[in-house]
């Protein structure tokens, strides 16, 4: 019984995010050129939706909009002290991989930091 209720719980979370984020303006649309990790969930290259809830809980979701892969993960909010001028994604180059870092969005004074690796970064287009 726990556990339907806790699975029904992240059910409904995620189509909570899920629905937020098609309405608000916190979501960006990116194309990655590249294979990459969120949080070690590995995601090939493509065309991505980013959407944070709106509420500042530093809950994300990442969406591959060709094969409907969806991640959801948590990250740090960032102040930056003035608005991001656009939109941005920031990626650290591994051994074998780029891991997701950095997430920014235009006219916002905070962004999301994930975990950083210590290797070079990467960025991606906006669309």
């Amino acid at each position: 019984m726990r556990l339907r209720l806790l699975l029904s719980f992240v059910i409904l979370a995620t189509l909570g995010v899920m629905s937020a984020a098609a309405q608000a303006p916190d979501t960006l649309q990116v194309a990655i050129p590249f294979a990459f990790t969120v949080h070690s969930v590995a995601m090939p290259a493509g065309e991505y939706r980013i959407s944070r809830s709106a509420d500042g809980s530093g809950l994300l979701a990442i969406e591959n909009i060709d094969t409907r892969q969806t991640v959801l993960f948590l990250g740090n909010q960032t102040g930056h002290g003035l608005a991001a001028d656009q939109s941005s994604v920031a990626f650290r180059s591994g051994t074998a991989a780029y891991s997701m870092t950095d997430i920014s969005w235009a006219g916002y004074t905070s962004g999301v930091q994930l975990k950083v690796p210590s290797e070079p970064v990467m960025t991606a287009s906006l669309k």
